[in-house]
């Protein structure tokens, strides 16, 4: 099971990122953030293998979210993800998790 974190405080973004997700594949499994205590919450409770920035978030969010992967050795990877529609989305988290 893939594991991928929607980050984004736009909530209308946050529901397409979350839905996109979903509905890709019985591998992968959703979850969303609205802020970053809640990302820090799903980080910690969930194997998140990708995490999906979206808008709202900034250089600061990335950099603590990477300073806790690291501290905690989690396996997550960071994606910053601009919108262009679901083949972007679905193709950011497939590069994500090949390296």
């Amino acid at each position: 099971m893939i594991h991928v974190l929607s980050f984004s405080t736009n909530k209308e973004i946050l529901a397409v990122m979350d839905r996109l997700v979903n509905q890709h594949s019985d591998d992968w499994t959703g979850h969303r953030a609205g802020d970053m205590m809640a990302a820090i919450d799903k980080l910690v409770e969930f194997p998140i293998d990708v995490i999906l920035l979206g808008a709202g978030t900034d250089v600061e969010d990335r950099e603590s979210l990477q300073q806790i992967i690291d501290d905690d050795g989690l396996k997550a990877r960071i994606v910053v993800h601009y919108g262009g529609g679901s083949g972007l989305l679905y193709a950011e988290v497939e590069q994500a998790l090949v390296g």
